[in-house]
């Protein structure tokens, strides 16, 4: 198994040229999220009609491992009934419930050699429907029409009468992995280029509720590769794939474009080509995930006092 060790060191954050933080202060309001002093875009991407300070909150969790090393406190993201994002050229997705922290098309954020770090929890009182696809983080081309990475959980899209699928697996699958994590969807898996034929999966684990999630995800944007650290809890992160060949800039006018962080509600008996309008969501809906530590780095841990 390939398996290398990173600990992550109290003064790392200091000691690291960070290119984004979006860790947030233990003080930090909802206000906060609708204001210019946000670290992520205050108006988007959300429901029509809907806020920032509406759709998150403050859980009572404790932090994650990387929001402790910085006094900072996790947040909830809230998807419902009216989490329809409405696209200036495609309208209103009306099958899709999104709530998604997303960075400012930034270069030095989708450029060059980076990590992120980010920590994912199920909620404690808004659990999530694990019959659906949801993608938690993903970075989505300039031009909105291809993922080039895409964190997910619960069971694959698929259409009806047909049977899901993880993708073609190259990385990394936990040995703890059972069929019952697979029948009942509580699986966490990183897929890469979504037009991939057929879709890869470099990543992935059982997805243990009550139990932060915690990853680093390298990103050489020079040489379309990638490498996945792992760890549950505040355990250190362990660096679990080598490095895997991904179409992470694609051909102009594709490149750079935006990460997003959050909850994505995917429909089910859909497929990549309806999904923003065909299949089924049921009513009612009140779920949330529990998001910690988002920040990137420059280069990869390794190189400097994260390691």
């Amino acid at each position: 198994m390939f398996l290398v060790v990173f600990l992550l060191a109290a003064t790392a954050a200091a000691q690291c040229s960070a290119t984004f933080d979006g860790r947030i202060p233990r003080n930090a309001t909802k206000a906060l999220f609708t204001s210019a002093q946000s670290p992520f875009n205050p108006k988007y991407v959300l429901g029509q009609n809907v806020t920032w300070d509406q759709v998150v909150d403050f859980p009572d969790v404790g932090p994650s491992v990387f929001d402790k090393k910085v006094g900072g406190k996790p947040i909830e993201i809230i998807i419902n009934d009216k989490s329809i994002f409405a696209s200036s050229s495609e309208g209103a997705e009306t099958a899709l419930r999104r709530s998604e922290l997303l960075v400012n098309n930034k270069p030095n954020t989708v450029s060059g050699k980076k990590t992120w770090f980010m920590s994912f929890r199920s909620s404690p009182t808004r659990p999530l429907n694990l019959t659906h696809e949801y993608v938690l983080a993903f970075h989505e081309a300039q031009d909105y029409q291809a993922d080039f990475y895409s964190l997910k959980l619960g069971t694959p899209m698929h259409p009806r009468n047909t049977t899901p699928s993880y993708g073609q697996l190259i990385g990394y699958q936990s040995p703890l992995l059972t069929p019952d994590h697979f029948s009942n969807g509580s699986v966490l898996y990183l897929q890469g280029y979504k037009y991939a034929s057929p879709v890869q999966t470099y990543f992935i684990v059982p997805f243990t509720e009550g139990t932060w999630h915690n990853l680093g995800l390298y990103l050489d944007y020079n040489d379309n590769v990638l490498q996945v650290l792992y760890s549950t809890g505040h355990e250190r992160l362990n660096m679990v794939t080598p490095m895997l060949a991904n179409n992470l800039s694609g051909a102009a006018p594709t490149t750079l474009g935006e990460t997003h962080f959050g909850l994505q509600k995917r429909p089910v008996g859909a497929n990549l080509t309806n999904f923003l309008y065909e299949g089924e969501q049921e009513l009612g809906i009140n779920e949330t995930i529990v998001v910690g530590g988002i920040w990137q780095i420059q280069g990869h841990p390794k190189n400097c006092s994260i390691a």
